[in-house]
């Protein structure tokens, strides 16, 4: 940690509290989450997260939200796996906080995976707003495709693209988030990260990458729109510098309260250098202020002036891969699972490559020239054995589902589901077929029912050992 603390040193001269800051960068870093309304409420997740033991605290500045100062592994219960709560860093939340979306609004985030702030808007826009979440890392499209298919968001399209060239529309879209890419040295504390100073070649190209990043955010919102620019890192380069460099006249930093949060203004020089006067509306979050991690957040307002694109070259077009399903995977779900029509009145269904069956809200649509890899989330599959209902739609039409549904009737029959076993499990009034797994009141997901024998169908990567009650 010595090393650490002496590279942090630089930043001395920007807070208030040298030790406090110095002493904070070694203490673990509290859990925090937030209820999914989607699925669940609040007294239903607390009163079983009480039952293992867990004793979350109300962050009190952020609506559902809480803490939980130890926390050993907080992604592997029930509810976590039938998308009851996110898991998401409590500074980290200011970054939606400050874009304020309204419900009905159109919203991109640029950079958006893990999928925490995109499911954050989603939420806020509502089932009549409309959120593209677009990564550029390939390998990171699964991850950002998980979160929005286990909260069950079918108001997201998730696209793959470069963030400084994305083809959407310019000047349309009521907010755009720039979560950029940075250094990272706000997460200093996150017990997995092995944070080390970053080379300055690498961090010489990151400005070059926040600088058009944002510059591509301010052509795509709407005048009058609001921008809004967060990184995780302390130094100004990434910062205040990006903001210098891109503002011009194209948009102004405004301030913005986020009431029981503790922050400290943007700075206007660092080094010798200044940067415009506005920047001081920026706020900057120490990890000692709010015993969090550290975190930048600038809310820009867009004017009616044009942005300097001169390094932005926007490809081609390019044909959408999604196209509206037929009816007939519907209808057979529908009657395997006895879902009336109206769980569907305002979905809209859509394949990609003859396989898989997309559903999103009605308005959710692939209209632009961009690579569309999610359209709110998959709803089954065809496969040489019939129609296969995907898990996490399950879980979303739980609510809805009146037949093909088993029960699991203890804690080691759950056990064995979720970490993909079969098991001997009589059970009446159900036919042979893919059915809805329940244990008490989690929907898990699709099991396979044959001959007396249910077969889990858990995806892979969700398999594992989840935490329940005790007795």
């Amino acid at each position: 940690m010595g090393g650490v603390k002496e590279f942090f040193s630089r930043y001395l001269s920007l807070v208030d509290d040298h030790e406090a800051f110095l002493a904070s960068l070694e203490r673990p870093l509290p859990v925090c989450f937030w209820v999914n309304p989607v699925k669940t409420t609040e007294a239903p997740l607390l009163a079983h997260l009480r039952q293992l033991g867990v004793q979350p605290v109300p962050l009190g500045w952020y609506p559902t939200a809480f803490r939980v100062d130890t926390w050993p592994r907080p992604g592997a219960t029930l509810p976590f796996l039938a998308g009851w709560y996110y898991l998401q860093e409590e500074i980290a939340l200011t970054a939606v906080a400050a874009l304020d979306p309204q419900p009905g609004e159109r919203v991109v985030d640029l950079c958006a995976s893990p999928g925490g702030k995109t499911a954050q808007i989603a939420l806020r826009v509502g089932p009549t707003g409309l959120v593209v979440a677009n990564e550029s890392q390939l390998a990171r499209l699964s991850g950002l495709r998980a979160t929005v298919d286990r909260l069950g968001l079918l108001n997201v399209v998730v696209t793959w693209g470069d963030g400084r060239t994305l083809a959407l529309p310019q000047g349309v879209w009521d907010r755009v988030l720039v979560d950029a890419p940075c250094t990272g040295e706000g997460t200093v504390r996150k017990p997995d990260q092995r944070w080390r100073p970053a080379p300055l070649a690498f961090r010489k190209a990151l400005y070059a990458l926040q600088r058009r990043l944002l510059e591509r955010a301010l052509a795509l919102a709407k005048p009058g729109g609001v921008v809004v620019y967060s990184t995780c890192t302390f130094d100004p380069e990434e910062n205040e510098a990006v903001l210098d460099a891109v503002l011009g006249e194209a948009a102004f930093v405004e301030p913005f309260c986020l009431p029981g949060l503790s922050a400290r203004p943007g700075i206007t020089s660092w080094q010798g250098r200044s940067f415009r006067a506005d920047v001081v509306h920026a706020q900057r979050f120490w990890p000692h202020l709010n015993d969090t991690g550290g975190f930048f957040v600038a809310r820009l307002r867009r004017t009616a002036a044009p942005v300097d694109q001169r390094s932005t070259r926007v490809p081609a077009v390019r044909v959408p891969a999604f196209v509206p399903a037929t009816g007939a995977a519907v209808a057979s779900l529908m009657a395997r699972f006895g879902i009336a029509e109206q769980a569907f009145a305002e979905v809209a269904f859509w394949q990609r490559g003859g396989r898989v069956v997309w559903m999103a809200h009605r308005h959710v649509q692939p209209e632009w020239a961009v690579a569309v890899e999610g359209l709110g989330t998959p709803l089954a599959q065809h496969t040489p054995h019939g129609i296969k209902p995907k898990t996490f739609a399950l879980q979303y039409l739980a609510p809805h589902i009146r037949s093909a549904a088993v029960e699991l009737p203890d804690a080691e029959a759950c056990r064995r589901f979720v970490s993909g076993q079969s098991q001997n499990l009589p059970a009446q009034d159900v036919a042979p077929g893919y059915v809805l797994v329940r244990y008490g009141p989690f929907a898990l997901g699709c099991g396979l029912y044959s001959r007396g024998q249910l077969h889990s169908q858990m995806p892979a990567a969700l398999r594992g050992e989840y935490a329940l009650p005790s007795g």
